[in-house]
């Protein structure tokens, strides 16, 4: 298995499975189950791309991202678009990104960002 889409909130069966995959590379997520897959994907090194796009992003999923971004060190690409997450939103993953150095590609638009929000990336 190395892509999995996830649409349904009945995440927990799955998660701890996931925290360990060693082949797992892209992972599709719908927002009501990021805390649960961020918690445990922050140590995983082998995942290289997560899509939260269009996906009901919250601010609080965006602040599981930047969680999940401080401490990750495989992810290479979020795409994170189409959601309006706002500038509080957006300066969560901001404070995720100052600490990541694996990152290279990050899809943020439409996300309702104003200057401001835009300004810390």
């Amino acid at each position: 298995l190395t892509k999995l889409n996830v649409w349904d909130c009945g995440l927990s069966v799955i998660t701890e499975h996931l925290q360990h995959s060693n082949v797992l590379t892209k992972l599709n997520v719908w927002d009501c189950g990021l805390s649960v897959i961020t918690e445990h994907l922050q140590h995983s090194n082998v995942l290289t791309k997560l899509n939260v796009w269009r996906c009901g992003l919250s601010v609080r999923g965006a602040s599981c991202l930047g969680e999940l971004l401080m401490v990750n060190n495989s992810l290479k690409e979020l795409k994170m678009g189409a959601n309006e997450i706002g500038d509080e939103g957006v300066l969560s993953v901001c404070e995720g990104l100052q600490c990541n150095k694996t990152l290279t590609k990050l899809d943020m638009e439409w996300c309702g960002v104003s200057v401001t929000g835009a300004s810390c990336l």
